[in-house]
Order: structure tokens, then sequence, then C-alpha cells
């Protein structure tokens, strides 16, 4: 019997995913902000964006305590993030607390993230490897890794895609996660090109969905 259950995210979980990405993903988190870790209020306002663009597709794990376990973000039109970090004024927000030192980081960090973003753009725009739906980010507490969490919320992830007639599917993965490509292979996603960062490469898998929501091989 699973000692979790898998919901939709609320806006006042937001900290707690912000705190389980820079723990899952710590090594990056130090690379893109300078070596030193950013103070919480930065991770916190790029999760607000994203739960805000579309908030069906912010999925959680929790066990019985109400702890967040695991989360996944599966917008199923990625684009929406811009749109709302323009219309509502986020890129204004993060600025302001950017300059008035509310992130903990300088200028070269930002250098970083934003041209980290414009590959990712390059790549999502190239003929063959566009999908407006995308599972965005996924990870899982170390504690709770094992329990088939995040096949759990990716499964969860598949039928809100299926429910809203998407027919493609992406996400990155680093070459060097095994675990996690096993998993996503499992659930039918497959290799579908490489993107780069200024950590280096990134494995693109895809995957196919009829309408019937039956994986096309």
């Amino acid at each position: 019997m699973n000692k979790y259950v898998i919901m939709r995210a609320r806006l006042t979980d937001v900290p707690d995913i912000a705190r389980l990405f820079t723990e899952s993903f710590m090594d990056s988190v130090l690379h893109h902000c300078g070596g030193r870790l950013p103070k919480p209020q930065a991770m916190q306002d790029v999760f607000t964006l994203v739960y805000q663009a579309e908030p069906s597709a912010a999925l959680l794990a929790k066990n019985q305590a109400g702890e967040v376990l695991g989360y996944c973000f599966a917008p199923v039109i990625v684009s929406r993030l811009w749109w709302q970090a323009l219309i509502d004024g986020h890129l204004m927000k993060w600025a302001w607390r950017w300059l008035t030192g509310q992130y903990g980081f300088g200028l070269n960090p930002v250098k970083i993230i934003v041209l980290n973003k414009l590959a990712f753009l390059r790549s999502a725009a190239t003929p063959g490897k566009a999908a407006s739906a995308r599972i965005l980010s996924i990870a899982v507490a170390p504690s709770a890794r094992g329990q088939g969490i995040a096949s759990a919320l990716m499964a969860e992830a598949d039928k809100y895609f299926k429910d809203n007639k998407v027919q493609r599917v992406r996400l990155e993965v680093r070459p060097d996660n095994h675990p996690a490509i096993r998993v996503y292979e499992k659930l039918g996603y497959y290799p579908g090109g490489t993107t780069y960062d200024s950590q280096g490469p990134w494995l693109i898998m895809f995957k196919e969905i009829s309408g019937n929501g039956v994986t096309i091989p």
C-alpha cells in the first residue's frame, strides 16, 4: 500500500517545492548562482511563476503527514510561462528583487541563466524537436526514492496530457542520470536528440500519445 497520495499542488506548496528543487539539484543551483546558494525567495519566485502559468499542471506527492515527497510540473502549453512572466509583471519584480539583493547573487549568474534559457528556446524551436507539452521539472526527496513516486507523478501527468488532447511530450535529462532515464523509458519516452547548456549536454526525450490514450510505438 502506498504511503503517499498524488494531488494537485496549491500556491501555498510553492516554498516546499522550491526547497525540494534546491535539495535535489544542488550542483546545478550552485553552478547557476556563482557557487553559493541563493536566498529562498529566488527559487520561490521562479516556481510561483511556473505554478501560476498553469496551476492544473502542478502535481505533488504527499505523505500522510502532509509533507511534500515529490513534485512534477507538466504544462500542456509551455509558452504560457513567457506570457505569464510578461503580463503579470514577474520579470519586473525579479529585476527589482535582484537589484535590491533579495536573491543573493550578482550579475554573472544572471548572464548564465539567460544564456541557458536561450539555448533551450532554440532547441525547442528546432524542427523535429518541438513539443508544446513538457515534463518541465520533476523531483523526489532523497528519503522517499525507490517508492515509485516519480512513476506515479508521471502517470498522473499522462492523464492530464490525454485529457488535454496532447499528442507529443518532451523532457530533458542529463545523459548520466541513468536511473531517471530508465524510469522515462519504461513510461514510453524515447531519445530524440541532444541540447546543451553551460553545464554540458542534456538528452532530449519524447513521448507520442494518441487521442485514445494509447502510446504510439
